[in-house]
C-alpha cells in the first residue's frame, strides 16, 4: 500500500484517502484524541502513522494497526485500547467535538476537511482561498476550542442529534462543492466519502443513508448542470441522458433503505424531493403537487430560510408566480438566493424593470463572478 498512488479519481492535483483508510484513519483518530486530549498532537500522530504504515505490507487489520502505531507515535507506553469492530463511539465523539455548535460554521468545515478528509493545511488553505499560515492559525484556534468537547461519551439513544450535527456539516462541504467548485479539490466527492464511512459506522441510523442518497442523487446531474460558460443548466433544461445513471440508483436505493429503518427525518424528505425530480420521466411529468407537501413537512420538521425558498419555487409550479412571490415578499430577507427567487417571479410574471432590480440585488450579494454567471444560469434558465 503507498500513498502516493492515494490519487483522486478526479485529478491528480491532490489525494483523497480510499474509503478503507478514511474509516481506520478516522477510528485510530478518535482513540487518540480521546486519550492525549489534544486535537493537533493526535492528527500528528496518526498521519506519521499512516507514513509509517505505508512503509509496510497492507495489514489484514488495518484500523487496528493504524491505532496501534499511531498509539506509539503519540509517545504512549500504557497497553493500546481494545475497540470493537462495531464500535463507533470514539468516531462519533471526534467529529461531534468538531461540528459542535459552539464553533462558528468555517471553523466546523476547516475541522472536517482536516479529521475526516486528512487534508493538510495548506490544501485546506487553498479551498478556503487563505494564506497557509492564515489556515495553520485558525485550525489551531479551532482545535483549541474543540479540546474542552473531545473524548466525552455519547449514549447510543444519544446518537442521532449529534450525528446529524456531523451531516450538516457535511452537507455544507458537499454544496459548497457544488456551486463553487475548486481546481484542486472535488468536494463533493470529499463529502460522499466521509457520509458513506458513517453509513457504514452507524448502520443503525437512518439519515446517513438518506444524506448519501441526497449527494448521489444530486452529484449524478454534474456532467449535465455546467454549460460551456460556466453557467449551471436549469433542471428543466438539463439533458437527462447525460446523468449517470448508476449514482442515481444508489441513491434510490440509500432511500428505501432509509424509509425501512425509520420514520420520516429531514435528509430523508430532502432526498425524496430529490427523487421526485430524478424519477420524472422529463420536466414537464415532475409531481409538483408531491414536492410541494414534501416541502411542508420539511418545513414542519427543519424550518430554514433555503428551505422555505425552495418551497416557494414548487408553489409557483403549483399556484403560480404571483402566488409564490406574495410569500417570497413575505419573507423580509436579503440573502442573493432571496433576490434571485423574487427576480424569477418577477420575470415570469412579465414585470422585466422590478426583475432586473431584482437581479441587481442578487447579483450584490453573490462572492464571485463565477457564481454570478452560475446563479443567472439557474434562474434564468
Amino acid at each position: 500500500m503507498s500513498l502516493a498512488h492515494l490519487g483522486h479519481r478526479d485529478t491528480d492535483m491532490t489525494h483523497s484517502l480510499p474509503r478503507d483508510l478514511r474509516a481506520a484513519r478516522l477510528r485510530a483518530l478518535g482513540v487518540v484524541t480521546a486519550h492525549v486530549g489534544d486535537l493537533g498532537e493526535a492528527r500528528d500522530a496518526v498521519d506519521r502513522a499512516l507514513v509509517s504504515l505505508d512503509e509496510q505490507e497492507p495489514p489484514a487489520d488495518l484500523a487496528g494497526t493504524l491505532l496501534e502505531i499511531a498509539w506509539a507515535t503519540a509517545g504512549r507506553t500504557d497497553p493500546v485500547p481494545h475497540v470493537a469492530e462495531d464500535d463507533a463511539s470514539a468516531v462519533l465523539s471526534l467529529l461531534a467535538a468538531c461540528c459542535h455548535s459552539s464553533l462558528p460554521m468555517a471553523a466546523r468545515i476547516a475541522l472536517m476537511l482536516a479529521v475526516a478528509g486528512g487534508f493538510p493545511t495548506d490544501e485546506i488553505a487553498r479551498a478556503f482561498a487563505v494564506p497557509d499560515q492564515t489556515m495553520e492559525r485558525r485550525l489551531a484556534w479551532s482545535e483549541d476550542r474543540a479540546r474542552a468537547l473531545l473524548g466525552r461519551v455519547i449514549p447510543d439513544e444519544l446518537t442521532a442529534e449529534p450525528l446529524d450535527s456531523v451531516l450538516d456539516v457535511l452537507m455544507l462541504v458537499f454544496d459548497d462543492g457544488i456551486i463553487h467548485p475548486h481546481c484542486h479539490l472535488d468536494l463533493p466527492y470529499e463529502a460522499v466519502e466521509t457520509t458513506r464511512v458513517l453509513v457504514e459506522q452507524f448502520p443503525a441510523e437512518s439519515e446517513p443513508r438518506a444524506a448519501l442518497a441526497i449527494m448521489l442523487l444530486t452529484r449524478a446531474r454534474r456532467d449535465a448542470r455546467v454549460a460551456p460558460d460556466g453557467s449551471l443548466i436549469p433542471f428543466g433544461l438539463q439533458d437527462r441522458s447525460r446523468w449517470h445513471r448508476d449514482e442515481i440508483d444508489e441513491g434510490l436505493f440509500l432511500l428505501r433503505a432509509s424509509r425501512r429503518q425509520n420514520p420520516s427525518g429531514p435528509y430523508q424528505i430532502r432526498a425524496t424531493i430529490q427523487s421526485e425530480h430524478v424519477n420524472a420521466p422529463s420536466a414537464e411529468d415532475t409531481d409538483w403537487d408531491r414536492i410541494l407537501a414534501l416541502h411542508d413537512q420539511l418545513m414542519t420538521l427543519a424550518p430554514s430560510d433555503l428551505v422555505a425558498l425552495s418551497r416557494a419555487t414548487a408553489l409557483a409550479e403549483v399556484r403560480g408566480a404571483e402566488a409564490a412571490l406574495k410569500v417570497v415578499e413575505g419573507f423580509g430577507l436579503d440573502s442573493h438566493l432571496y433576490h434571485a427567487t423574487r427576480a424569477d417571479l418577477l420575470s415570469r410574471l412579465g414585470h422585466q424593470e422590478e426583475a432586473d432590480r431584482a437581479w441587481t440585488a442578487a447579483v450584490a450579494r453573490v462572492r464571485s463572478a463565477r457564481e454570478h454567471a452560475r446563479l443567472r444560469g439557474t434562474l434564468e434558465g
